[in-house]
């Protein structure tokens, strides 16, 4: 994989890449939208609890195909606060470690649970063996 952020675009407004490419026999793992809820269903009391609980789902989830956070290519991460925004970020830099995968940052009015704050979807790639 390779990360870039040709010239001539604007620098990433964030701890992302604007372009990652996937070189190769890859496969891919196509994430289905984490919250933070553990796997009682207990659902986070704050953003940072939330945070935490949907990157070790999202962890999980790289695990049972042999992957991991450094392996995701891209992600989209959605919010329900503005205000969250800087708890969610450091959570997710602190958990990526450097890792920067092409990203996008929505904010909505809503997810599918009124008591969910956070959710991200993703793509991960790691060579066929």
């Amino acid at each position: 994989m390779r990360a870039f952020n040709p010239a001539g675009v604007a620098g990433p407004f964030g701890t992302y890449s604007h372009g990652i490419e996937v070189d190769g026999p890859m496969r891919l793992v196509f994430g289905a939208g984490q919250t933070g809820v553990d796997t009682d269903g207990r659902i986070g009391e704050d953003i940072e609890e939330q945070s935490r609980l949907m990157w070790r789902n999202i962890e999980g989830v790289l695990a049972g195909a042999g992957m991991e956070i450094s392996d995701i290519v891209q992600l989209t991460m959605l919010l329900v606060r503005r205000e969250d925004l800087p708890t969610a970020r450091a959570v997710r830099e602190e958990l990526l470690a450097g890792h920067r995968p092409a990203s996008t940052l929505l904010f909505v009015s809503g997810l599918a649970h009124p008591d969910w704050l956070i959710e991200i979807d993703f793509v991960a790639a790691r060579p066929s063996t």
